[in-house]
């Protein structure tokens, strides 16, 4: 017996966009306005996994023996995987809201097999619904593998959020950068959406792509990420429906190739300084 599922968590009020703050861009003290603002949005984003769990965890407490072991363990999977939403979505929050991030710990490394490590640490229902077509061999990238986890998480989970299909993943690469894609068959996106999408708490245009929206914080989160390894991520609709994000970091040999020439002329220069 599966266990009946949860209250619906109820009709959470969109959250505003953005007012223009009477603050100056660079004080680093958010204004009123912005306090206002991320309360509204956490506490939209947090209701659904918290209703949930609190739900199947009131559901075992009161059928417990009514319950044969087959309904007691998917309410106890039910629980994990939304408690593992719920760890990702705080994690996102406080990265998309963290005025000093840290640099990250770039470096060369193999694109290929951060994207497989990554995939195999995709939540199982994510998982499930992408199709992995990755090339035998790329150049090796620069920047840091492990945020690829949470690139590749925030790309998949908003592919899926607007596609019913397979989501697929490519890679491939040109003279200066190695790059990923991650491409849907859902709604798409218009043109002159494509770079509002990576604004914060931007919740999409009007239509069926704003009424599966979430808050606003994965893709923005996604080109933070990015931008501080001297990458770039872009959105473009896709031939014949659905959409495109495209991941492009920098070749590590091209990286390399000019720290060791600009280091070269350097030398010289202090040569013939001495000369």
């Amino acid at each position: 017996m599966v266990p009946p599922p949860p209250p619906d968590p109820g009709h959470v009020p969109e959250p505003r966009s953005p007012r223009p703050s009477s603050h100056p861009p660079s004080e680093s003290r958010p204004s009123l306005i912005d306090r206002d603002l991320f309360i509204a949005v956490t506490s939209h984003e947090l209701r659904t996994p918290v209703t949930v769990i609190k739900g199947f965890a009131d559901t075992l407490v009161e059928h417990w023996d009514a319950l044969d072991p087959a309904g007691r363990r998917a309410a106890v999977r039910v629980i994990g995987q939304r408690a593992d939403e719920l760890a990702r979505l705080v994690d996102r929050l406080l990265a998309a809201t963290t005025e000093t991030a840290g640099i990250p710990a770039n470096t060369s490394f193999d694109l290929l097999q951060a994207l497989r490590e990554a995939v195999d640490g995709l939540r199982s229902d994510l998982r499930r619904r992408l199709r992995v077509q990755l090339p035998v061999a790329l150049p090796q990238a620069y920047g840091d593998p492990g945020s690829l986890i949470t690139v590749l998480t925030e790309l998949v989970t908003n592919a899926t959020r607007y596609s019913s299909d397979a989501v697929e993943l490519f890679a491939d690469a040109d003279g200066q950068r190695v790059c990923f894609q991650v491409a849907d068959r859902g709604v798409g996106i218009a043109p002159e959406h494509v770079e509002q999408a990576f604004v914060r708490y931007w919740q999409g245009g009007a239509g069926e792509r704003r009424a599966h929206a979430g808050a606003g914080l994965g893709l923005y989160l996604v080109r933070q990420i990015i931008e501080r390894q001297n990458g770039q991520v872009s959105l473009r609709p896709r031939e014949n429906r659905g959409t495109v994000a495209e991941v492009r970091l920098p070749r590590a040999d091209v990286v390399i190739g000019t720290v060791d020439q600009t280091a070269e002329e350097a030398d010289s220069v202090d040569g013939d300084s001495r000369t």
